[in-house]
């Protein structure tokens, strides 16, 4: 029996044994593939569980005995619950089992949204525009699952625009930038409409931000390598960027934001540029402080963008 588990994380997947201790839960017995839109919780399932796991941004082909989806508001948005949900459908699988977390009203709300019409398809992508200052309009396509999807993060708006602004008055037509948790490319793309010669990597762990930053290159017709990864970019190219950006998350107790700054010191060349932004900057400067010997603070847009150069 095929079986494809969507939403898990590697925890999901524990039951407990004798004395208390975890071991991987009996139901993964058999044919099972966990699918993840992270690439982090790919290898973090391939760590501890003996299953196959695919990061992808559509569920993989079947055909499948059973797909058992866990969701639920603290696990997914809504919108990306239906659109797993649609993808679920058009599978066909033998058995569909919902593992909801939450409430039961929430789970019902959920259901009653497609229960009347289980058979439609429906396109989730959205399209909005941003811009900065020396640079066109560009209308953005963004997909469930990405980082402010169907409106404008105004955090990163402040990045490109500082960026922008700099990497102008710099004059050099052979400067590279490495977008780092790049979302659907806010950042990257907005500082190429004004600097057109930079040279542009984006990184981010989930496939469906890669997914949408190479939609939204081919549509604005700009050259820009997309990287799924979860620890920055590749070997080779340390020491190979001028500029660095990243509008990390902060939920993890900046965690997260010591892997982007960790790879803003191996990427960077001497004399690089490292662009990071924050509400508040109380929490990330003492931490980019610690890999960087300065940090200048910049205000835009109710954020701070914090500054640093590498020695």
């Amino acid at each position: 029996m095929k079986t494809l588990l969507v939403g898990y994380k590697a925890a999901d997947l524990f039951e407990r044994g004798k004395h208390g201790r975890q071991k991987t839960a009996k139901w993964l017995d058999g044919d099972v593939t966990c699918h993840t839109l992270d690439i982090y919780h790919r290898h973090a399932i391939e760590k501890t569980h003996h299953i196959k796991a695919v990061c992808s941004a559509h569920l993989p082909d079947g055909p499948w005995d059973v797909i058992k989806f866990r969701t639920g508001p603290k696990i997914m948005s809504g919108e990306l619950s239906l659109d797993m949900l649609q993808e679920i459908h058009l599978l066909r699988p033998g058995k569909f089992e919902l593992d909801f977390i939450g409430k039961e009203r929430d789970r019902n709300d959920l259901l009653a949204k497609i229960k009347d019409d289980p058979g439609r398809v429906r396109d989730f992508k959205a399209v909005w525009p941003a811009s900065v200052p020396g640079g066109g309009k560009l209308m953005f396509t963004s997909t469930p699952g990405c980082f402010c999807h169907r409106r404008l993060d105004e955090g990163g708006l402040a990045l490109a625009e500082v960026i922008s602004r700099d990497s102008a008055q710099a004059g050099s037509a052979s400067l590279k930038l490495l977008d780092m948790g790049c979302g659907c490319g806010l950042v990257g793309f907005l500082v190429k409409s004004v600097v057109k010669d930079i040279g542009l990597v984006m990184v981010d762990s989930h496939s469906r931000a890669v997914e949408a930053a190479n939609i939204n290159a081919a549509n604005f017709k700009m050259n820009a390598e997309v990287i799924l990864a979860d620890a920055g970019t590749p070997a080779r190219m340390d020491g190979t960027f001028d500029i660095f950006a990243g509008n990390p998350p902060y939920y993890s107790d900046y965690r997260i934001a010591e892997v982007f700054l960790e790879t803003a010191v191996r990427a960077l060349k001497p004399g690089g540029v490292a662009y990071t932004v924050v509400k508040n900057e109380a929490g990330l400067k003492p931490v980019q402080e610690r890999y960087f010997p300065s940090v200048e603070v910049i205000r835009r847009r109710g954020y701070s963008v914090l500054k640093s150069v590498k020695n």
